[in-house]
């Protein structure tokens, strides 16, 4: 008897799911009455407490119905258990899609934290514009080879462009022409960006 009762039960779900496909309104209201509750529990099984704090169960089971609505034409289900099933499989899957990407946030270092540290946790510290020492060290070192050179109106165009003068001032002052002092110049830079390979 329980067999018959289930048949009557499956045939009346492909009833309800042909009519859903067809769009009948009416049909989608009973499949969401139906099996929205289903799917939320599920949902709220499946939250852990911390992603509780963030999510509803509802906004995951909304999901899963619209999954179902996106996708009933391809979808066949031998029985209501077949379809309760899916939906909460579907459901998990979403929860664990968003858990992993919550997960992935945390790694990413573009991603919006607090300035001020939360209970149990160090205050976030932004980066310095300003050089670090071993930045500091390293300019140093360059500029000291630089004006360690023999030739003396080298010494000079380094000095100057140390000091903040531009290329014509530099050419100006030397009497060079500018393109043999951007030359100059660029050539030794090319030799630094040798050494540092």
């Amino acid at each position: 008897m329980t067999a018959l009762s289930n048949r009557g039960i499956d045939d009346e779900l492909t009833r309800i799911l042909k009519n859903a496909q067809e769009g009948d309104q009416l049909a989608w209201e009973r499949l969401f009455r139906e099996y929205y509750p289903k799917v939320r529990r599920v949902v709220r099984r499946k939250l852990g407490t911390s992603m509780r704090s963030l999510y509803d169960s509802t906004d995951f089971a909304s999901d899963v119905m619209k999954s179902l609505a996106a996708n009933l034409s391809q979808l066949d289900f031998a029985s209501s258990e077949h379809l309760v099933a899916f939906l909460a499989k579907v459901a998990e899957q979403k929860v664990i899609d968003e858990h992993r990407r919550q997960r992935t946030l945390k790694r990413d270092v573009t991603r919006e934290r607090p300035l001020e540290g939360t209970a149990g946790s160090t205050p976030f510290q932004l980066a310095s514009p300003d050089p670090t020492a071993s930045q500091l060290a390293q300019a140093k070192e360059a500029a000291d080879r630089l004006l360690d050179r023999r030739d003396a109106t080298e010494e000079l165009i380094v000095q100057m462009r140390q000091d903040g003068h531009d290329n014509s001032d530099i050419a100006g002052h030397i009497g060079w022409n500018i393109r043999k002092v951007q030359r100059f110049l660029k050539n030794l830079q090319d030799s630094f960006g040798g050494e540092r390979r």
